[in-house]
């Protein structure tokens, strides 16, 4: 038996993770499933084919007997151009007495039959623009998004519901039992794929999609401290699951517009304020503006062009809780541009007594 290379059909390397092998599995399986590809007949081979290799390369135990048929045969094994690779199970089975053809006869008594497994959704992921002081203390919004949601007039099967006839093989179970010994083996029905019903047509809602289109809103609490990059999550508010599995979750990123004052820095704010010449060299009081109101602020004799002055617990909250941040106040002084003569004549004469004093004279 020629059997094409699992790892191959998947497209993965044989070191491969889990949740490769899972991913890998879950991207081909949403472009060649049926109902996406209906009356293919290429596409449904191609999908039963892949789940064939995921049924094997995604259970632990089945992986571990394939990859050690895979190295027994290793020896028959050919490279095709285009670099598929496959394997003559047939030769190694005839000269080691078992092969990959019996894995599944061997565990469950009976050959399988492949239906598409549940899968759980993909998350969705979108970026939500909030202003800044949203951001520093929290708020209540809305976020507006086109999703996928199970079709209700097929119950997301895409299946019509009325067409067709109950499946005389398994009378609409969709299942099949067998006993082999002390054990019961329930397996899908191989004639109607596990749908219960025969000779049936796509829903004509979702055109055998299973899903249709909607608009969402969703509320979303904006969390007191958030910043640019933040992630909110909505778990079950990403797209609809396959074929009965869970919804994926619903990502937000923050992205922050800026203030024209405060300019953030982790969760210490940093402004800059502007002072007269004669409150820097004289010291004084001055009025800053902070997030939670304009406050008072002593700047001491002597302060320079740049110095910053910290106002403790005037930052942003700590966005797992604790302590807010600080405020960082950097100094501008404002030198005057323009001086009448008499005004002139007194800095002249400060120069002038500065100078004295700092040589010493009289």
């Amino acid at each position: 038996m020629i059997q094409k290379d699992l790892y191959d059909i998947l497209g993965v390397k044989p070191e491969a993770t889990d949740e490769e092998i899972k991913k890998a599995y879950r991207k081909l399986a949403r472009k060649y499933h049926p109902d996406v590809n209906p009356g293919d007949k290429e596409a449904e081979t191609k999908f039963k084919e892949i789940s064939e290799a995921y049924d094997i390369l995604g259970r632990p135990e089945k992986k571990a007997e394939y990859d050690r048929l895979r190295s027994a045969a290793s020896s028959y094994s050919y490279t095709y151009p285009g670099g598929e690779r496959v394997f003559d199970f047939g030769r190694f089975t005839s000269e080691s007495g078992g092969g990959f053809s019996s894995i599944f006869e061997n565990l469950f008594g009976e050959k399988a039959s492949y239906r598409p497994q549940p899968m759980r959704g993909d998350d969705l992921h979108t970026v939500l623009e909030v202003g800044f002081r949203d951001a520093v203390f929290g708020t209540k919004t809305q976020v507006g998004l086109a999703q996928e949601e199970p079709c209700k007039k097929c119950a997301g099967n895409g299946i019509d519901p009325y067409s067709g006839e109950t499946c005389p093989d398994c009378k609409g179970s969709g299942q099949k039992a067998s006993r082999k010994g002390a054990v019961r083996v329930v397996t899908t029905c191989g004639r109607c794929g596990g749908s219960g019903r025969i000779n049936t047509r796509g829903c004509p809602v979702c055109h055998g999609m299973g899903t249709v289109r909607t608009e969402k809103r969703f509320d979303v609490n904006i969390p007191a401290g958030v910043d640019n990059g933040s992630r909110i999550r909505l778990a079950g508010k990403g797209y609809t699951g396959y074929d009965g599995g869970p919804p994926g979750d619903l990502y937000i990123e923050i992205k922050v517009r800026p203030d024209p004052v405060f300019q953030r820095a982790g969760n210490n704010i940093q402004v800059k304020t502007t002072i007269d010449l004669f409150t820097a060299v004289l010291g004084g009081r001055v009025s800053v503006d902070t997030l939670y109101g304009r406050v008072e602020m002593t700047v001491p004799s002597g302060t320079q062009n740049g110095q910053k002055f910290r106002l403790k617990g005037k930052g942003v909250p700590a966005l797992k809780g604790g302590a807010r941040g600080d405020q960082f106040v950097e100094i501008e002084v404002a030198i005057p541009r323009h001086l009448d003569s008499r005004s002139e004549a007194l800095f002249r004469e400060l120069k002038e007594g500065m100078a004295v004093k700092k040589g010493g004279g009289k």
